[in-house]
């Protein structure tokens, strides 16, 4: 999901060496014509693609724009626009894969009914975002979207309003409710307060865009659901004992088990949250690799909610001790089960365990993260909660790290 620099669009045509940059990347188009699909990638892994002129999008760190994605727009699921787990390569502009779907068009196109011609699934298109980058001189993106070509209808359709939510707009993944309101959309990279121009009109968000009526509120006081962080969080509960498992040998059969065993200090219920009402606490599985660079981000934000069908409450308690989850739908990334479990020091325990299940359409379970860990000789899982303490574990004893499988048990 990716914020294009946005603010930098309007000055875009003024800016010589954005021009330059864009010159390039004009030439790159066409060296790649017939064939090219005009950036089918942010960052294909190599440079190439959108981020030949947005630069700020690169990186962990909180000053760029990728970390924004997580902490100001509260993107929880990585898949969305990585095809195999966050910190991925490539970074797919209109089609994801398995796990995520619409790629970065989720948020800055819309859906027209179009499927794509790369992946065969439904896609989100940016036709609007293709008129805000024309209005500001740069015409690469008509070298390769002509009405007809490319799987694009003939003619294009009418560009969808200002006020028509993107399709990721209102998920659980996200924090962005209200495409109309800039206090939702605006990056604090720069000094506007400019939200997308998602029709391209030249004009962002009330009370600019006519199209537009005044946000119910300019700030949200939602909480959004925990994010993992770029490196393991500190001062965590530690768990004595336990296991990471990523097994990946078939796809769409893939497989991942959590278990902490023997929490350090004693535990109590309250310390996991609340889960069982809406608004209550929501929990991210993280994954870091011997680096302490994070491979793979799972969010179960399903408080309150009810799971399965008959539908059935998705939490309930044990006993006074903590928390117990079931969705054999997968609904939450692949997650089909968790144990919460508290009580006096080394008696705690947490169970983790998801799956995705191709033949019934649940490819939810972000994949890639074998690859990932493959050259791994440890690696760090963590359980957040968004308003109570967290959990983790460090295995050490790697049994399996051949790309398909990573086994290992700890400490």
């Amino acid at each position: 999901m990716i914020r294009f620099e946005r603010i930098e669009l309007s000055k875009l045509a003024t800016t010589v060496a954005r021009g330059a940059c864009c010159a390039a990347a004009l030439l790159y188009i066409f060296a790649s014509a017939p064939a090219a699909h005009a950036y089918p990638n942010y960052d294909d892994g190599a440079g190439n693609g959108c981020v030949e002129c947005h630069t700020a999008f690169q990186g962990g760190n909180p000053a760029k724009l990728h970390a924004q994605h997580i902490t100001k727009f509260g993107i929880t699921q990585c898949n969305l626009c990585h095809p195999s787990g966050g910190g991925s390569s490539p970074v797919k502009t209109y089609w994801s894969g398995p796990g995520g779907g619409l790629g970065c068009a989720g948020c800055h196109g819309n859906d027209y009914g179009e499927t794509s011609s790369l992946s065969g699934l439904p896609k989100a298109t940016g036709y609007g975002l293709r008129q805000a980058h024309f209005n500001a001189g740069v015409t690469v993106c008509s070298t390769c979207h002509i009405p007809g070509e490319l799987g694009s209808p003939s003619p294009f359709p009418a560009i969808l309003p200002e006020n028509v939510a993107p399709p990721y707009f209102g998920q659980a993944t996200n924090g962005l409710r209200n495409p109309c309101d800039r206090a939702e959309e605006e990056s604090t990279m720069d000094a506007d307060t400019t939200g997308l121009d998602n029709d391209g009109n030249g004009f962002a968000d009330w009370p600019d865009d006519v199209n537009c009526a005044e946000p119910t509120t300019t700030t949200t006081t939602t909480t959004l659901p925990v994010q993992c962080e770029a490196a393991p969080t500190a001062g965590c509960v530690v768990a004595d004992g336990g296991a990471l498992l990523v097994n990946e040998k078939a796809a769409g059969k893939e497989k991942l088990k959590v278990t902490m065993k023997k929490l350090h200090t004693a535990v109590t219920q309250g310390q996991f949250g609340d889960p069982l009402a809406a608004g209550g606490t929501s929990y991210a599985i993280c994954i870091y690799d011997q680096a302490d660079q994070l491979r793979d981000s799972i969010s179960v934000a399903r408080q309150g909610d009810s799971c399965g069908s008959p539908p059935k409450d998705c939490w309930a308690v044990v006993s006074t001790k903590g928390y117990k989850y079931g969705d054999k739908d997968l609904t939450a990334d692949g997650i089909q089960k968790m144990l919460l479990s508290g009580g006096d020091a080394g008696k705690g325990k947490i169970v983790v365990s998801g799956k995705n299940n191709a033949p019934a359409g649940q490819t939810a379970l972000p994949t890639g993260v074998a690859a990932l860990l493959q050259t791994s000789t440890q690696a760090t899982v963590q359980l957040l909660t968004s308003d109570a303490s967290c959990f983790g574990l460090t295995v050490t004893q790697v049994k399996k790290a051949d790309g398909s499988t990573f086994s290992a048990t700890g400490p």
